[in-house]
């Protein structure tokens, strides 16, 4: 019965999805969602992008295919990952033995940013679901092939190197040595195949884009992914995480906790959770303080919110079978509605699924230029989703070019610099004043559009 369930549940949010999908236009964010897609995109045409640490490897080769389809074809692939996550979190509840496993589906569904981010290119539902897969693959004692696929983590997002380390750690409980070089293959298999395009053996150390101990993003405060994990759960969800969690480290003390639950679930998610907010406190590694990370590891956080919501309704009212019925069905109800409500930490269906007011902004320049374009000029701009907007290779130099300071001053007659009031400045750190005071450019076009509260404003500027 349960099995006819899970398939049922699947199949409702498979059709749920592909409904989002054509409702909804946005792109998750107007950023690294769209950058991802266009590596994906164009990689055919420029192999080395195949071969990039920043867009990750592993992603890019099997997004690629999808992205031949558009951006919808990115939606369409993180839809079959976070289905296939839920499925191999939910046997993986099984394999522990949870009571209430058909509830994994629902808490996953249900986290209000899992479900907004699914419609994005980003690369955090991929390593959700290799990192669920991996999960359940040592479950189920298959641990040469859990080895070999967690060491490809990295190649999908770089904490992989987090997991690589927790499950090192788990195979050495295990006195099981012989797997550890296991979890070195994907670096071995990616060194070998990247080193035609790099030149370097070691470039997946030497090519890290984080490996600094600096941001361009600043800092932030201790407990500042406490607060955010709100926003990525939703209340309900929330307070059964961080419930469970003290349930866990009490079973640990007690000693009354499988091994694997302990260190692959618990211990794997506090240590990817501890490093984002070291990363964060001390302004290194070029971490931003975003959320949307802690996507990647929702499958685990799942499991610590079943561990709250079986001692809540089970253990606490053993005896009472009515009472345990009825907060189950208020819970259950809680945690469906929540994404629906009027809260912050809910989803916010104009704003989160749709397109933003700087990619509107960017539609109304690719408008202009083409209209006006004349001639072969290029195009030099920071805001990647204009090369989404103009339908143009985002890596052909000979139609693009990236927003600097020595690539403005070495402009030819004809080329087009975009200006906008995020990308620019705190990207490319290109001021309007900046340009604004080079005499060889004529500022010819300029909008402006509100949206959420933000004004993205666009300037063009042609090169005399």
């Amino acid at each position: 019965m349960k099995d006819r369930m899970i398939y049922f549940i699947l199949l409702l949010y498979t059709i749920l999805a592909t409904g989002m999908i054509f409702l909804f236009d946005g792109t998750g964010d107007s950023g690294d969602s769209i950058l991802h897609y266009l590596y994906a995109k164009y990689a055919p045409l420029h192999p080395e992008l195949y071969f990039n640490h920043w867009a990750k490897p592993l992603y890019v080769l099997i997004a690629s295919p999808f992205a031949q389809f558009g951006f919808i074809g990115l939606k369409v692939m993180n839809v079959i990952c976070v289905a296939f996550t839920i499925y191999f979190t939910y046997r993986s509840a099984q394999k522990l033995e949870f009571k209430n496993s058909l509830l994994v589906p629902l808490i996953l569904i249900c986290s209000p940013y899992y479900f907004v981010l699914t419609f994005s290119g980003l690369t955090e539902p991929l390593f959700a679901l290799f990192l669920s897969l991996s999960l359940y693959l040592a479950l189920n004692k298959k641990y040469l092939s859990a080895c070999i696929l967690i060491s490809f983590l990295p190649f999908v997002r770089s904490e992989g190197l987090i997991f690589i380390g927790v499950f090192g750690i788990y195979v050495l409980i295990k006195k099981d040595w012989k797997l550890i070089p296991f979890l070195l293959f994907g670096h071995l298999l990616y060194s070998l195949a990247g080193t035609f395009f790099h030149q370097d053996l070691l470039w997946v150390f030497n090519k890290i884009p984080y490996a600094q101990l600096s941001s361009n993003y600043g800092s932030g405060q201790p407990f500042h992914f406490v607060e955010q994990l709100l926003y990525v759960f939703g209340l309900p969800l929330y307070v059964l995480f961080w419930l469970g969690s003290l349930v866990i480290i009490w079973k640990i003390i007690k000693t009354k906790i499988a091994l694997e639950f302990s260190v692959l679930v618990f211990f794997g998610f506090m240590a990817f959770f501890i490093a984002h907010t070291i990363f964060w406190n001390l302004g290194i590694f070029n971490s931003m303080g975003l959320n949307r990370v802690f996507i990647g590891v929702i499958p685990l956080a799942s499991l610590i919110i079943l561990e709250a919501y079986n001692f809540v309704c089970e253990d606490w009212f053993q005896t009472k079978r009515s009472v345990q019925l009825l907060l189950k069905g208020i819970l259950i109800a809680y945690i469906f509605i929540f994404p629906l409500a009027p809260h912050p930490a809910a989803i916010h269906w104009d704003k989160e699924m749709n397109l933003s007011g700087d990619q509107l902004g960017a539609k109304k320049v690719a408008d202009f230029i083409q209209s006006q374009r004349k001639g072969p000029g290029r195009l030099i701009y920071a805001h990647p989703y204009l090369s989404e907007a103009l339908g143009i290779d985002h890596f052909d130099t000979k139609i693009h070019l990236e927003l600097h300071k020595d690539v403005i001053q070495n402009a030819k007659p004809g080329d087009k610099v975009i200006w906008e009031n995020w990308y620019a400045p705190v990207e490319s750190g290109i001021t309007k004043e900046f340009l604004d005071q080079q005499f060889e450019l004529t500022a010819v076009y300029t909008t402006s559009t509100s949206l959420h509260g933000h004004q993205s404003v666009y300037v063009i500027y042609e090169r005399r």
